[in-house]
């Protein structure tokens, strides 16, 4: 793009959502909020960004903006190794008494990554063993991932025997069962937002989100995770993905590529 990007609409999504676009992506980011411009009957994007400045983060305006700027492109059993490696890296049920294992996906997007979980944990025939939680900016995203219900491209890894035994098949769309959904959950908010944790984890799955954040953002969002993870827990990020040093004492287990961050 030969036009320059808002400085105030890309300072006042940074501040809000902690996702800092470089220049590479403005194009992408303008394409998305186009749309809005024109369907509040604004002049501009930076007026847009005037507008969300005067904005409180979870009302009117943001809704649609969190929607507009949701990635949303992911499917069962994406980047299998990595969920392989945090579920087995999980404390057993046994070694923190009576309560299930708790596990949350941070930018859960419409839902996959959980049921996924909740699918690994049903083939290993621990399902109640299990509370899985996600965690999204999107409205939309998270009405989705609520609603159970996928196309073929999402469900296409997902064994056969699988999914028959763990969705309804409705014409070209699968809806997760209801034995599945039960030990599930998802919520609309930001992780960076957690002052102090109501809720503590065994696991933790943050995977395709901390690109997005600058160094300051993510040493934040480092410490949150440390409170939110119980002892013996563990944090997995996406492939490649390191959080800077500094911060939380966490352990850190690397290899081809998957990051583990264990909490002793």
């Amino acid at each position: 793009m030969n036009r320059t990007f808002p400085v105030r609409l890309a300072r006042v999504l940074a501040e809000v959502t902690g996702i800092h676009h470089d220049r590479a992506r403005h194009y992408l980011l303008e394409s998305r909020l186009s749309g809005l411009v024109e369907r509040f009957n604004l002049d501009s994007l930076e007026s847009l960004g005037i507008l969300l400045e005067k904005t409180p983060a979870d009302e009117g305006l943001w809704s649609h903006v969190y929607d507009a700027i949701s990635t949303g492109e992911t499917y069962f059993y994406r980047d299998q190794p990595g969920l392989d490696r945090f579920f087995s890296s999980l404390p057993p049920r046994s070694s923190i008494g009576t309560d299930p294992v708790r596990i949350l996906s941070v930018g859960c997007s419409s839902g996959e990554e959980v049921y996924t979980l909740a699918l690994m944990a049903m083939e290993a025939g621990r399902l109640e063993d299990f509370r899985v939680a996600g965690i999204d900016l999107s409205f939309g995203q998270i009405e989705k991932a609520r609603a159970g219900v996928y196309g073929q491209r999402s469900v296409r890894r997902v064994p056969e025997d699988l999914l028959r035994r763990a969705f309804h098949q409705e014409g070209t769309h699968y809806r997760v069962r209801d034995r599945v959904r039960s030990v599930t959950r998802f919520s609309r908010g930001n992780i960076l937002s957690v002052v102090s944790p109501l809720d503590s984890y065994e696991g933790i799955l943050c995977r395709n989100v901390i690109i997005y954040f600058d160094d300051e953002t993510r040493k934040k969002l480092i410490n949150i995770f440390y409170r939110l993870v119980s002892p013996g827990g563990v944090l997995l990020t996406g492939t490649g993905e390191l959080l800077p040093d500094g911060g939380a004492p966490f352990q850190i287990e690397s290899r081809n590529g998957i990051v583990l961050y264990h909490k002793k």
